[in-house]
């Protein structure tokens, strides 16, 4: 009775485990029967199999056909996933006497799927290091060993099993660093050490096969909590197209560069040499009119107005783009600039302009902002200008111009430099407007939305608002309605800097 109750207690402690226990015994097996007899399992081996009593079952009924005895024989353990469950389990085997065995079933599933899961990263990784063309490594800086991930192998031109690095040595560095380069990554390596912060270094290497590529490097010291020493972790990019790309860049921009100087020089100069013989004929077309206005017929009379009318329009015109040049190739000399007294020289510009269109003008006061005093001055006197002319007929034209600070919501939305306060102003007169549709095409050089005949022009001067206002770091903007004006807002950085 006693040794029935030890018995028995045993069991419940079996039983209770989370490990599962399976007893074998092989003194009544026949051969070819397929491993010993199950003699006793718990709980957790009965859920761990998937069977409810593997009593008398032998192993491999219990497991499967495709159950590797004979590893587990030889090696007196195995990794093997359930067919009836899907779990993983680690068997070990442990003979209890000549006829017994014990066999420890442990369930080591979260682990085989952590190691999936890592093993998916690592492949991930490596194709993204592939794809991307970069690499890492480790270095222990007390021993100089390091390691290499695949993709630092296949930026330097070699194989994880052909190569097999285990110091930083300077023939390394002689075979891999560009001589150009070499003396200087050679010192800053000499130095890592000092390196409290990420550090950065771009230098060229001669990869294996003769290859010569640009490295794009960013590290960082830190220590090992394994071995306590100080390493360094870096990640080296490839970025020798990006190099070709910029070079090819900069060549371009040079060119252009180059090209717009000698067009800006060209047009200069060729608008001053039009000057002279648009004056000449300007000056003759007028002599022979006076001359000859008793004498000319009507029709002679309108062939010489026109010839002297378009060469005037010339006239304009070549001064207009000579402003539109000036504009366009001006430096960027940025002073306080007090916008009052700006407005004030423009509307003594204007004064007889706005006395014969008997205008009204309403005008806040406005600030001191860093600006170009002349560029200015031009985007007062075309904005102003372009709504005095373009007045509906009888109608007195009223002009505003109001101003405000732009909220940081509206730098974000407009995608300012949220760094920089911006001031808004705003010019509103009742002239004839015009149909949002066309609210860009107003700003294109040469760009007219109404004939010659209607108003006159040469379709520049809001042109060169555009260049005063993007040349200040600013937007521009126009709006309109048909038949009742139109609206101008201008927004620009109170400082430059």
């Amino acid at each position: 009775m006693e040794n029935q109750l030890c018995l028995f207690s045993f069991e419940e402690v079996l039983n209770a485990s989370a490990t599962g226990f399976i007893i074998c015994s092989s003194a009544d097996v026949s051969p070819g029967a397929g491993g010993s007899n199950c003699v006793f399992a718990n709980r957790a081996a009965q859920k761990m199999t998937g069977i409810a009593d593997p009593v008398g079952q032998t192993l491999l009924s219990v497991y499967g056909e495709q159950f590797d005895c004979q590893t587990l024989e030889s090696l007196g353990t195995i990794a093997y996933q359930s067919e009836k469950t899907g779990l993983w389990c680690r068997i070990v085997k442990s003979e209890l006497n000549t006829n017994s065995c014990l066999y420890t079933i442990t369930d080591i599933t979260a682990e085989k799927q952590a190691e999936f899961r890592l093993s998916h990263l690592m492949k991930l990784s490596s194709e993204a290091e592939e794809t991307m063309e970069f690499g890492s490594w480790i270095w222990d800086i007390n021993n100089s060993t390091y390691e290499w991930t695949e993709g630092m192998y296949r930026l330097m031109g070699y194989k994880p099993e052909d190569a097999s690095f285990s110091k930083l040595d300077s023939s390394f560095f002689k075979k891999n660093i560009h001589p150009d380069d070499l003396e200087m990554i050679t010192g800053k390596f000499k130095n890592v050490l000092s390196y409290t912060d990420t550090y950065i270094l771009e230098f060229r290497v001669i990869a294996e096969g003769g290859h010569e590529k640009y490295l794009y490097v960013r590290g960082h010291n830190t220590i090992d909590e394994i071995t306590g020493h100080i390493i360094s972790i870096g990640t080296a990019f490839n970025v020798s197209t990006l190099r070709e790309i910029q070079r090819e860049l900069e060549q371009k921009v040079s060119d252009l560069n180059t090209s717009n100087a000698e067009l800006e020089q060209f047009a200069y100069i060729a608008s001053h040499d039009l000057q002279e013989p648009l004056r000449k004929i300007v000056s003759f077309g007028e002599r022979l009119e006076t001359k000859t206005k008793d004498i000319l017929n009507d029709e002679q009379s309108q062939y010489l107005n026109r010839i002297l009318s378009a060469t005037r329009r010339m006239q304009k015109m070549i001064n207009n783009l000579l402003e539109f040049s000036r504009v366009a190739s001006s430096s960027k000399v940025f002073e306080p600039t007090d916008l009052n007294e700006v407005l004030k020289s423009t509307l003594s510009d204007l004064e007889v302009t706005i006395q014969q269109n008997k205008a009204t003008l309403d005008l806040d006061e406005l600030p001191v902002i860093e600006a170009n005093p002349t560029q200015i001055s031009q985007l007062f006197i075309n904005l102003i200008s372009n709504s005095l002319k373009f007045t509906q007929p009888g109608v007195d034209p009223v002009i505003s111009l109001r101003l405000s600070e732009v909220p940081l919501a509206e730098i974000q939305r407009r995608k300012l430099m949220t760094d920089k306060r911006y001031i808004s102003i705003t010019l509103k007169d009742n002239g004839i407007g015009f149909s949002n549709e066309n609210a860009a095409r107003i700003f294109t050089i040469f760009q007219r939305l109404r004939g010659r005949s209607e108003y006159e022009g040469a379709g520049i001067g809001l042109s060169v608002c555009k260049k005063v206002v993007e040349g200040h770091q600013g937007i521009i903007e126009a709006f309109g309605v048909p038949d009742e004006g139109a609206t101008f807002e201008v927004i620009l950085p109170v400082s430059q800097n």
